[in-house]
């Protein structure tokens, strides 16, 4: 992976923009990236000076630099707005970008090549400690006093086979390995060495694929990595290697990397040194960790808004209002009328005419995780949420829903329904009660 490529750090690059139908008219002028903000493109001089276009809406799908530091810059989405100094004799064009992708020319997103991504998310190495480091300690056995200490590691490469932690075939198409890597610096006459270990993604895909595809399972592992965490993560790098794309020095390929750059503008600030309040790390789920991540990936497409909402109920507010009580309710609601509605109509021998009540929803998945302690500790008030989300539902009266939550109350209630979603999601991904229970149990979460 990049070392100088940081989704977290601001970077600027300046050369030379063109568009791809006419190469041969280039316009000086400098990218730059705003971290969680946008990607703004800065011209001196315009692709085409006539004052109509110059203030026009008018859109580019791709714009190619060429970079002082040799960098080949595919700039994709880019939307104009210009400024015009009629004394300075030259026009200021300015583009806000979608996305920038460094080290090669594409036409769009959806172009197709046989490529593999590696990604980072920092809180990964938290969550999955790398363990790639070993030391070991010499002291002497009378005076007690160490030594000698000793660092050992196993110096990792692009694609190397042992520094995997564990691999995972998502499909016959991908798979998805959780590596760890080192990184290693010394400075002149090796006076200091910075020593790191980080734990970071690698996708793999046998067909030919597109930056989108890519860029879809990065998120879909992002949004899990939330779930474990609870908290909203993103990458702090995202990099791709295109097999057709590198240099060969005797037999040996170095490849040469494809950065993705994109502002995140939902991106929470990560500390390294913060309390790891997870609701489980991969140790706690080891041994059936590439079982929850094939359920995860291949998911029905009728849960992705259920785990959005779940994810969206992770993120740290410092404000808490009905709407967010509402994003956990209809979520529960959700996973009920795709995944148990049918199945609880059968049993009962229930006519599709007659609409299953919330009362009866949140009793029969209540009833259903009766075994995982802290939800049952939890003792979710039905009645009060059935009537809550009636009320900031459809603004009724509260004389005709008296248990209606607010304030602190609320925000309580809704902190029992996110155990509650939580065990639905977990339940999908092929946990069973009791290792949904030993996961809240091993959970060292305040969040909970």
């Amino acid at each position: 992976m990049s070392e100088d490529i940081n989704l977290d750090q601001k970077l600027e690059y300046k050369g030379y923009w063109y568009l791809p139908s006419a190469p041969e008219l280039k316009i000086a002028g400098f990218v730059t990236y705003y971290p969680n903000e946008k990607i703004t493109l800065e011209l001196i001089g315009a692709f085409d000076e006539e004052i109509e276009t110059l203030f026009s809406d008018k859109n580019e799908p791709v714009i190619y630099g060429e970079t002082s530091d040799a960098k080949d810059i595919s700039l994709i989405q880019c939307y104009q707005y210009s400024s015009l100094n009629f004394a300075a004799g030259f026009p200021i064009v300015r583009y806000t970008c979608n996305y920038m992708i460094i080290g090669k020319y594409i036409m769009s997103l959806e172009e197709k090549s046989y490529y593999c991504a590696s990604f980072n998310i920092p809180e990964l190495s938290f969550w999955c400690h790398p363990a790639a480091i070993n030391y070991t300690v010499y002291s002497d056995e009378k005076e007690q006093e160490t030594k000698k200490l000793c660092l050992s590691f196993i110096s990792t490469d692009f694609q190397s086979k042992n520094d995997i932690i564990c691999s995972v075939d998502i499909n016959e198409d991908t798979s998805i390995f959780l590596k760890r890597r080192i990184s290693y610096n010394e400075t002149t006459y090796r006076l200091k060495a910075h020593l790191e270990q980080y734990t970071y993604v690698e996708i793999v895909r046998k067909k030919k694929s597109s930056i989108l595809d890519f860029l879809s399972n990065i998120h879909i592992y992002e949004d899990f990595i939330s779930l474990a965490t609870l908290s909203t993560v993103k990458s702090s790098e995202i990099t791709l290697f295109d097999n057709e794309l590198y240099e060969q020095v005797g037999e040996k390929k170095f490849y040469k990397s494809i950065n993705i750059i994109h502002p995140y503008s939902d991106r929470e600030d990560f500390l390294g040194g913060k309390k790891q309040d997870y609701l489980f790390d991969y140790l706690a789920i080891k041994d059936i960790y590439p079982d929850i991540l094939k359920a995860w990936f291949n998911a029905p497409s009728d849960l992705y808004p259920i785990r959005l909402h779940l994810i969206d109920s992770l993120k740290q507010k410092k404000v808490f209002g009905s709407v967010d009580f509402l994003i956990l309710i209809q979520a529960v609601e959700g996973f009920w009328w795709r995944f148990r509605d049918k199945n609880y109509r059968l049993t009962n021998t229930i006519s599709k005419k007659v609409t299953t009540s919330l009362n009866t929803i949140m009793t029969e998945l209540v009833n259903e995780f009766k075994d995982v302690e802290l939800l049952t500790k939890a003792s979710i008030d039905i009645d009060a949420v059935v009537d809550s989300r009636h009320y900031y539902s459809h603004f009724l009266p509260k004389s005709k829903k008296p248990k209606t939550l607010e304030g602190i109350t609320l925000f309580k209630e809704s902190k029992k329904l996110r155990v509650l979603l939580i065990c639905c999601i977990l339940s999908f991904m092929g946990l069973n009660n009791s290792q949904i229970n030993d996961i809240f149990k091993k959970s060292n979460s305040e969040f909970l």
